[in-house]
């Protein structure tokens, strides 16, 4: 088997992936949350007029699932609990977003009128990241059995290795 001429010093794995996971789910969860948090804040009938504005049907619902979605939803995928049905309402909710209010703007929007669906990309795509792969390392989804634990599976494959190489 030939190598390329260049071979850089990383490592691929079940340990490795699931760390970039669980670093997508720290920071990823509390900035929904927060997003959230603030939208509770500045009260619930203010933002159903939002969503109502940008011509969402059934405002009132849509507002408050967008809520619960991001203020539970991110801390759920923080702490890896229920990670692929918290994942897959995040990136249905920040796909319709960038489909009803922002498409026409553009992924960076024009200077000086605000921004474009950037930021709601970032987040359906890390969502969905989360959604294909799984929680990754640290997730309460492996303490409850809804997800394999990585680690012992990375510990399972390193044994066999060094077995199979005698």
């Amino acid at each position: 088997m030939r190598r390329g001429l260049i071979r850089l010093p990383f490592v691929s794995g079940p340990l490795p992936s699931g760390a970039a996971l669980l670093a997508i789910r720290l920071v990823m969860g509390p900035m929904l949350a927060y997003h959230g948090y603030r939208k509770l804040d500045a009260g619930v009938g203010r933002f159903v007029a939002t969503v109502a504005r940008d011509g969402f049907p059934l405002p009132e619902l849509l507002a408050r699932a967008t809520i619960v979605i991001e203020l539970v939803g991110g801390i759920c995928i923080a702490l890896g609990l229920l990670s692929r049905l918290w994942a897959a309402l995040i990136t249905m909710q920040f796909l319709w977003i960038v489909a009803q209010v922002k498409w026409d703007v553009g992924v960076l929007g024009p200077p000086g009128r605000g921004g474009g669906f950037e930021l709601e990309l970032l987040y359906a795509v890390t969502a969905a990241a989360v959604l294909i792969a799984g929680p990754g390392l640290l997730a309460l989804d492996h303490l409850i059995g809804l997800e394999a634990d990585l680690s012992q599976e990375a510990a399972g494959v390193r044994r066999e290795s060094r077995t199979g190489a005698r």
